[in-house]
């Protein structure tokens, strides 16, 4: 690893900044390709998926459902068992694997703050680098603190994600703000421990940018293992603690917010950029700019580690003399609680807003003999298991699908390649699943879109 003073006055022909989800496999392709590349990190070399969000809370999740299955420890000591599992998969939040990684790839690393100039990146305000071929901004995104009466990020007892993961505290209350996929499986991983959680939502639904029925049906299974879901519910004061609703006020021991997060986005001026409205074309090349490319998060363009993996992947190939453009439709979208939601594609209300007529079929996944199957291992499982298919009305192709059941992120996957590939509901009502499998309720609502579309 470089000081930014070992590097003054160099150039590369690629200089990355940020070496998160999308930041290092580009910078490790590029090298491993010949290329010379700088990544330049201002925290940890890997990003924050893999140390403080993504990777933790999965860890989290799976302790959370062991322990919900065979509660043979106290809540608090199998809290503490999940925290130390949690801590040894992240390397104990340590970088130096990540950075041997690069460096082995090639990769020119410094830990750094970047500030810009046009044509320039300067490092730490001592050392000043410069690029051949492009600049890549892979900056990621920080936690978004809405605008609440005495809400700051700073203020005692106020959680982030990111500090929650990081935390080996067990709150006896626990408020998160928040129901979209993070909010939604903190909710579950606390209150599977003994927490009492309470999640609010100001919108009418969990998971608000997907199919209602989604939300709806995810609501019911965490207040099912004890969570207080409030939706259409809004936060309007904080005092220390004290938490003002509509309606009315309560205490509690800690406040998570999970509201989303903003693009890092500072200082982009200086390249000629508005970082208000930066956008980029098919190949992820900031538009108005021949060198500068934007990637992962600073794209709002499925801002998922898997959609920041796959953009890297553009911008490699176009760097690489085999440019494609990318195509984002078929990204799907996960919250990994239990049960857990895939969704891809357009929903009724994205594609209303395209103007394209919908057709729509929902099939309920617990008839399914493989449901059977697992009742009579535990006749107690009363998770959700449902499917829902989008097609184009006018053509019969797949554009979008919703699911939610057990390990739905794998066997309802097959969806976001149909909707990628522009699948017709009657090749998914021909297709053969294998028996006796969760995918074989795609069958059904397949088979009643072809039927209605034919008609």
């Amino acid at each position: 690893m470089k000081s930014a003073a070992e590097i003054d006055g160099e150039r590369f022909d690629v200089i990355v900044i940020g070496t998160g989800s999308a930041g290092k496999p580009l910078a490790g392709e590029l090298a491993r390709a010949g290329r010379r590349v700088l990544a330049v990190e201002r925290h940890r070399f890997g990003g924050e998926c893999a140390y403080v969000a993504c990777v933790p809370s999965k860890s989290m999740l799976v302790s959370a459902r062991q322990h919900r299955a065979h509660p043979a420890a106290p809540d608090a000591e199998a809290f503490r068992t999940a925290v130390a599992v949690r801590d040894k998969t992240v390397w104990h939040r340590e970088d130096l694997h990540a950075a041997k990684g690069m460096l082995d790839d090639g990769v020119v690393l410094v830990r750094a703050d970047a500030t810009f100039s046009p044509g320039e990146v300067h490092l730490d305000h001592e050392a000043t680098v410069r690029w051949n071929d492009a600049l890549v901004l892979a900056t990621g995104a920080d936690a978004v603190i809405p605008p609440i009466e005495g809400l700051t990020k700073d203020a005692p007892g106020v959680w982030t994600s990111d500090v929650a993961l990081s935390s080996d505290e067990l709150p006896a209350r626990l408020t998160i703000l928040g129901g979209g996929a993070i909010g939604c499986e903190l909710a579950e991983v606390y209150a599977s421990f003994g927490c009492r959680v309470t999640l609010l939502e100001s919108a009418p639904n969990l998971l608000p940018r997907e199919q209602p029925w989604l939300g709806e049906t995810l609501a019911q299974a965490l207040r099912d293992i004890g969570v207080d879901v409030r939706t259409g519910t809004e936060l309007t004061k904080v005092e220390g603690l004290r938490l003002t609703t509509r309606n009315g006020t309560e205490d509690t021991d800690r406040l998570l917010v999970a509201v989303g997060k903003k693009p890092v986005t500072t200082g982009f001026e200086a390249l000629g950029l508005d970082p208000d409205n930066l956008t980029v074309d098919a190949r992820m090349r900031v538009k108005g700019s021949r060198d500068i490319f934007a990637v992962g998060d600073l794209t709002a363009i499925n801002p998922y580690t898997h959609g920041a993996n796959y953009q890297a992947r553009i911008v490699a190939a176009e760097l690489l003399g085999r440019g494609r453009d990318a195509d984002h439709s078929g990204t799907p979208r996960v919250v990994y609680t239990d049960p857990t939601v895939l969704a891809v594609g357009e929903t009724e209300k994205t594609a209303a807003d395209h103007h394209v007529r919908t057709s729509t079929a929902r099939s309920d996944a617990t008839g399914t003999t493989r449901a059977a199957v697992e009742r009579t291992v535990n006749p107690d499982d009363h998770r959700p298991a449902a499917i829902e298919l989008i097609a184009d009305a006018d053509t019969g192709v797949l554009i979008g699908a919703a699911a939610i059941g057990p390990e739905a992120d794998s066997w309802a996957a097959e969806l976001a390649l149909a909707v990628r590939a522009g699948v017709t509901v009657q090749a998914l009502a021909d297709q053969p699943h294998a028996f006796p499998s969760w995918a074989e309720a795609i069958t059904a609502p397949a088979q009643e879109l072809a039927a209605a579309l034919r008609e």
